[in-house]
């Protein structure tokens, strides 16, 4: 199974936990790399670069993983969401998300202590 991670920027270090830990259950996984513009890159040619990138990584995934402490989902993590689920991908969310809405679109919540090694 490959899980491709989402998670609001603002927590790369759980991003980069759970990478880890999944990684060393033997659990294929990618997440989008913060980088910088390119040269002359105005924003939203930067944001549609990294937009399309992620999407990318979504659709060879065979799963979305929401990395989503203290239950946040930000706006960029619930338009990954809404594509992942139109592609059919299989939803998972660490923690139980602040918003009914969005919790509707998780197949389930699975702390990462709950996650094993693939068979």
């Amino acid at each position: 199974m490959e899980i491709c991670i989402s998670s609001s920027m603002k927590f790369q270090k759980e991003i980069s936990e759970v990478s880890s830990h999944l990684t060393e259950l033997g659990i294929i996984n990618t997440f989008p790399t913060p980088k910088k513009p390119e040269h002359n890159e105005n924003f939203q040619d930067f944001a549609n670069r990294l937009f399309n990138e992620h999407f990318e990584k979504i659709k060879n995934a065979d799963a979305l993983l929401v990395v989503n402490p203290g239950g946040y989902i930000g706006s960029s993590v619930k338009i990954e969401i809404g594509y992942a689920k139109a592609l059919g991908k299989k939803i998972i969310f660490l923690d139980k998300a602040n918003e009914p809405e969005i919790q509707a679109l998780a197949d389930e919540i699975k702390p990462l202590e709950e996650f094993t090694p693939p068979h």
